[in-house]
């Protein structure tokens, strides 16, 4: 007992080190070696405490960077382009399917004798079955994803995921061979034929259905992408998934129904706790088994264990349990850390023991009460800084629904798992589907607030202001708390002064968005893809305090300039839609004419493109856009080609003159006109692209161009989104994320590249 005491006084510190240690800029061992042995001989030999707390800290940050580097190294190189690669794999999971694709993770094995798990995409929508091993061709590339303010990190997610790479398979070139027998493509398979059960219900009940499926078997990508839509804006995602709190509600169901079983057998039953403890460890290992053992169902499954282990007879306490759990989860997988869901489950619970200390003997309504009052207030915080949103109306639905999924929905899709009524399973479903249906209602009433993203000292603030509003004494503090809290949520940044402009290129992968905001207007230049409008773009124009544009320009109808603009528009209500090709849109857009311009608090735009004649082919339509803000101009051409590029040299020559230039077509070489180059003569050219493209862009002959004549070419695809403003003073470029931890491979650098 002494010795578990002893361990939970110094795990803290540890935890503290390892997830501190996915801050640090540079990754280096020896300097926190030699920390490590220097604080321990002086621990020894002066016995002070904190020496023993630091040498713990130390502890935990070299175990990260060890078990970090690693994984590190099984990541695929740093290439700027894809690389046709031959291997053999086995699928290792159930593979997610969409309309145009399907995704699976699967083991490769490399020539060099080398395993790596890599997510691959096949847009021919093969069988792809767990278990089942191939010799296939793969285009691979490594895992760059977008960089901006705020967004999904897809460096991070690869890597608490231990995904080494992603890759296209190659058309028609796959070679079946013996499928793999082990315990992991059993479990797949298992999973699988779970997922299977509700087939003859699908045609009826298809939401309720790709509900169940969630809720059992973990299978998320069954729910199509308008329902995830309305579980935002109620704050139930938490829900829709085989989540930490499904299994920790289920397994205390299960605890209930054997004390209440154990309670009516005609004998006597000694220390019925040990029955009750084993079903509840049970039923959340099998639980955890049907979601594939997900990272959230493990952090789940350990803390059940553990408490079935120590409650009982007092050795911890409940913080020392909480404390306890995330040790051996870093213990198993530190870069667990880089999940989103790992700070949320573990904060939320951590927020709830804190609100339930000085509650514990209250009437159980009123801990119910309190208890949701503490998750929906840390969710404000949480929520906010994790995904740029407040759900208003969140705990109202979430002290509804949480009891509904958990003790019914739940029950139930398990219930029809394992007794073959097809009747059961058609109950359930049509009970799922029903709760779809309630919930698309609510949604669109729902109302959700978009807070800007605030400073980092001021999320620190609100998160303390938020543990002293939950504290149950203390009252004088509360209306300084709620202060803190009001002036998060309405945090507005600066905006440009008078005359100014701020200009943002947003990384959108292979595509393209260009925002410039004004002392009070904003205008937007194409939305890239579908996906990284919702993704990255919309997001981030909400963090940058963007709720609405005075001007949407779609370049041209091509969906890497205009695939978000359905949902832009939706979002963001921009007052005019302006487009090369209006008659592609099935809402109000106007042609954006060559020669008309406008001006906004002091800065000037105009519009420059001219007609060309094209027989095919849509480039030459796009909308060019030049914005002048005092003796700064940016010139932006969208996928003008050089037909059209010489078209505007012959329409204005030396009146192109601009400081940055957004290179046509992503710096394809079918743009980039040597003596269009020559008569803008930028100071600096932009080049909006993905990381290693099919494309080659920005080509190789553009670059060389650019560096003959000067010209300072900067990449969203190597740098991420970046920023500048167009005033008097000097143009001055920050990245849109400005802080690069060690195992965050972009911003890239060109000695990076193997």
């Amino acid at each position: 007992m002494a010795k578990i005491r002893f361990v939970c006084v110094w795990l803290p510190w540890w935890v503290v080190g390892v997830c501190g240690s996915y801050l640090l800029p540079q990754a280096g061992f020896l300097p926190w070696i030699g920390a490590l042995f220097t604080l321990a001989i002086l621990a020894l030999w002066s016995g002070w405490q904190w020496c023993r707390c630091v040498c713990a800290i130390c502890a935990g940050v070299l175990f990260a960077l060890w078990r970090t580097d690693m994984v590190l190294q099984q990541q695929w190189p740093l290439i700027d382009k894809t690389k046709l690669q031959h291997v053999v794999i086995k699928v290792t999971d159930i593979p997610q399917q969409d309309k145009q694709r399907s995704r699976f993770v699967a083991t490769v094995d490399l020539p060099n004798g080398q395993q790596q798990q890599w997510l691959l995409t096949d847009y021919t929508k093969q069988q792809w079955l767990p278990g089942s091993r191939w010799e296939i061709k793969v285009k691979v590339r490594a895992i760059i994803g977008e960089t901006n303010k705020v967004g999904f990190n897809r460096e991070a997610w690869a890597l608490a995921n231990h995904i080494g790479a992603m890759g296209t398979v190659v058309k028609g070139q796959r070679k079946a061979l013996p499928a793999s027998s082990g315990w992991q493509e059993i479990l797949a398979r298992w999973r699988l034929w779970c997922s299977a059960r509700w087939q003859a219900q699908i045609q009826a009940y298809p939401q309720g259905v790709a509900l169940l499926k969630a809720l059992a078997v973990g299978e998320q990508s069954a729910l199509p992408a308008t329902a995830w839509q309305i579980f935002r804006p109620l704050g139930l995602n938490h829900l829709v998934s085989i989540s930490g709190l499904h299994v920790g509600m289920l397994a205390m169901l299960a605890a209930w129904l054997c004390g209440k079983f154990l309670q009516y057998l005609p004998i006597r039953i000694h220390q019925p706790w040990i029955y009750t403890r084993c079903v509840a460890v049970l039923t959340a290992i099998v639980y955890s088994a049907l979601a594939g053992f997900a990272v959230p169902t493990q952090r789940s499954m350990l803390m059940i264990i553990i408490v079935a282990l120590t409650w009982r007879r007092g050795y911890l306490h409940a913080f020392q349990v909480w404390w306890l759990t995330i040790a051996i989860v870093l213990l198993y997988d530190p870069l667990a850390v880089l999940s989103i869901g790992f700070w949320l489950s573990f904060l939320l619970v951590a927020v709830l023991m804190w609100a339930g200390e000085g509650y514990g003997g209250s009437a159980k309504w009123r801990q119910i009460v309190q208890a949701q009052w503490a998750a929906g207030l840390a969710s404000v915080v949480l929520v906010a800084f994790c995904f740029g949103s407040v759900p208003i109306i969140s705990p109202l639905v979430n002290a509804l629904a949480i009891p509904w999924f958990t003790l019914i929905l739940v029950p139930l899709a398990l219930l029809s798992l394992i007794v073959p009524v097809n009747t059961l399973r058609t109950f359930a479903a049509y009970l799922a589907e029903q709760t779809m249906q309630l919930l698309h209602w609510i949604a669109d009433y729902a109302p959700e607030y978009y807070p800007a993203h605030a400073p980092l000292a001021l999320w620190l603030l609100a998160a303390i202001a938020v543990l002293l509003l939950l504290l149950p004494r203390g009252w004088y503090l509360r209306p300084l708390c709620l202060l803190i809290l009001l002036l998060l949520l309405s945090y507005r940044p600066p905006r440009p002064a008078q005359g100014e402009a701020i200009f943002r290129i947003w990384d959108v992968g292979q595509g393209l968005a260009v925002s410039i905001s004004t002392a009070k207007h904003e205008l937007l230049f194409d939305t890239g893809t579908a996906y990284a409008a919702q993704s990255a773009l919309l997001p981030n124009l909400r963090a940058a305090d963007i709720k609405q544009l005075d001007m949407l320009v779609l370049s041209h109808n091509d969906s890497d300039h205009d695939g978000g603009a359905t949902l832009i528009k939706q979002y963001l209500q921009p007052r005019s839609i302006i487009a090369g090709q209006p008659k592609a849109y099935t809402f109000p857009v106007q042609l954006c004419r060559g020669g008309s311009n406008w001006q906004w608090d002091g800065v000037w735009f105009e519009f420059l493109n001219q007609p060309v004649a094209v027989k095919n082919g849509k480039n030459e339509y796009s909308c060019v856009l030049r914005v002048v803000s005092a003796d700064k101009a940016v010139l932006i051409t969208g996928d003008l080609g050089k037909k059209g590029e010489r078209a505007l040299l012959t329409a204005y020559g030396d009146n192109l003159f601009s400081q940055i230039l957004v290179l046509g077509h992503h710096g394809s070489r079918n743009s980039s006109d040597i003596n269009f180059i020559r008569t803008v003569a930028p100071q600096y050219a932009v080049a909006s692209a993905g990381f290693a493209n099919p494309y080659g862009h920005p080509h190789v002959e553009v670059m060389k161009l650019l560096t003959q004549q000067d010209i300072t070419l900067l990449r969203t695809d190597h740098m991420g989104g970046m920023q500048t403003t167009l005033s008097a003073r000097p143009l001055h470029w920050q990245p849109l994320q400005s802080f690069q931890p060690y195992w965050q491979r972009k911003p890239v650098s060109e000695t990076s590249f193997q």
